[in-house]
């Protein structure tokens, strides 16, 4: 087997081997797989990320933890919309499945972080995101009823949610693909890598400023301090997402009606939606300082 085929997964070898995949195929799919290395891997967002790569530093002061949980809160409650039309517009019964279960957890059904699955899961009201996002916030005396509202939103926060809406809730299976699979990427880049490559998780970035937060703001003044409940779960449900990403590239890739060029402008705009609303959140607390 030639360099050719390096970076190709260990299943994608074994198909080539039982002549489930033609060498041509392999080629191309080793092709797109540098295509996905440079455009979605190595994006900015993912790579360096100047807002949370700043908010880990510990900082962030009470003004800018208040924006960033603020707009964070516009994006969570706002995002149901899209993940409804994610999963009705998925390409696959599996990918149905998958896109109702996050949205089920995202209202409040419990979750298996292994597999991903809410079957069973016992509903709550208060383990709804939005309102465990305000339990989180209330220390720092944010009303209730203010977070989620699309009115305390800025124009980053609505061009991320409507850039989401186009790519991620799609009705082109194969655009809305690529932007899975790019935000799967963004969220779970460098979970179970090591340390290293861990600590530069956007979610391990934010846990890590708001703990210095509370070593620096909230203890000291004997104040009460922000939970991190919210932060560390869905850095921990991403380690079981991104095992899945390389076989699931790869089923796509080799599904009968899969469009290279729509996949990938659904990946590329997804990760700069992203990226906007980072920016946003940057120029912001560089005025609040």
């Amino acid at each position: 087997m030639t360099n050719t085929y390096e970076k190709l997964p260990e299943s994608t070898k074994e198909k080539l081997k039982r002549g489930e995949i033609t060498e041509e195929q392999a080629q191309s799919f080793a092709r797109f797989l540098s295509i996905v290395e440079k455009d979605f891997y190595q994006h900015p967002v993912i790579q360096n990320n100047p807002y949370t790569k700043w908010f880990k530093k510990g900082e962030a002061g009470a003004a800018e933890v208040i924006d960033m949980i603020k707009q964070f809160s516009v994006f969570s409650n706002h995002f149901l919309i899209v993940q409804c039309k994610r999963m009705v517009n998925a390409g696959t019964e599996e990918g149905e499945v998958g896109a109702r279960w996050i949205l089920a957890n995202e209202i409040g059904v419990a979750l298996d972080p292994k597999t991903g699955s809410c079957e069973g899961g016992k509903f709550a009201t208060r383990a709804a995101h939005i309102n465990w996002l305000r339990d989180t916030a209330a220390p720092l005396g944010i009303a209730r009823h203010e977070l989620g509202r699309w009115d305390i939103g800025t124009k980053a926060t609505f061009d991320f949610i409507k850039g989401l809406d186009e790519t991620y809730g799609s009705m082109d299976k194969n655009i809305g693909a690529g932007a899975s699979f790019a935000i799967e990427t963004w969220a779970a880049f460098g979970i179970g890598k090591g340390p290293r490559e861990e600590s530069n998780n956007f979610w391990h970035e934010l846990i890590t400023g708001l703990k210095a937060f509370n070593e620096k703001h909230r203890k000291p003044k004997g104040l009460k301090e922000i939970h991190l409940g919210f932060f560390q779960y869905h850095f921990q449900i991403e380690s079981g997402h991104g095992a899945n990403v390389a076989h699931e590239l790869e089923e796509t890739f080799f599904s009968p009606d899969f469009d290279e060029e729509k996949y990938l402008e659904g990946g590329r705009k997804a990760l700069k939606a992203i990226y906007g609303f980072w920016l946003g959140l940057d120029e912001t607390r560089k005025k609040l300082v």
